[in-house]
C-alpha cells in the first residue's frame, strides 16, 4: 500500500491485482503525485471512502470484483461519485464502451506511457475541479 496522501500535491488511488503493475504506476506518478495503492476491488472501495484521492486509476481484469464493478460502485456512492476514473485496460477496443457507461473519465490502453497517463490525470483533476465549483 502506498503512502498517507498529502494535501500539498494531489492523491491518485492505482488499483491492479499486479504488484509490478502498481510499482510501474508508483514510479511514473511519484513525481507529480502522492500514490495510494490497492491491489483489489474491495480495497480500492475502502481506500477511495476513507481517503477521497484526486483521482482513480483501475485496471479492468482483476479478480473477484473487476473494474467495471468497482467504477459503478465508485459512480454510485455519493461519497465518491465525484472522483474521476481513469481505466487501464490491455484488452479490445470494445471494452472503451463498457468503461464509459460505467462512469469512468477516460480509458487508457496499456502500456500507456508516463506522459500520456500523467496528462490523463491532470485532465481528470481539472474537470472535477471545475465540476467542484
Amino acid at each position: 500500500m502506498g503512502s498517507e496522501p498529502s494535501h500539498s500535491r494531489p492523491a491518485v488511488l492505482l488499483v491492479d491485482d499486479s504488484t509490478e503493475q502498481r510499482n510501474l504506476y508508483q514510479m511514473m506518478l511519484g513525481a507529480d503525485f502522492e500514490t495510494l495503492c490497492a491491489s483489489s476491488g474491495r480495497q480500492a472501495l475502502l481506500l477511495a471512502e476513507d481517503h477521497q484521492p484526486s483521482v482513480v486509476v483501475l485496471d479492468i481484469c482483476m479478480p473477484e470484483m473487476d473494474g467495471f464493478e468497482v467504477c459503478r460502485r465508485l459512480k454510485s456512492d455519493p461519497v465518491t461519485e465525484g472522483i474521476p476514473v481513469i481505466i487501464l485496460t490491455g484488452i479490445e477496443e470494445h471494452v472503451r464502451l463498457k468503461a464509459l457507461v460505467a462512469g469512468a473519465f477516460a480509458v487508457l490502453t496499456k502500456p500507456c506511457s508516463q506522459q500520456k497517463l500523467t496528462e490523463t490525470i491532470s485532465a481528470a483533476i481539472g474537470r472535477s475541479a471545475k465540476q467542484a465549483i
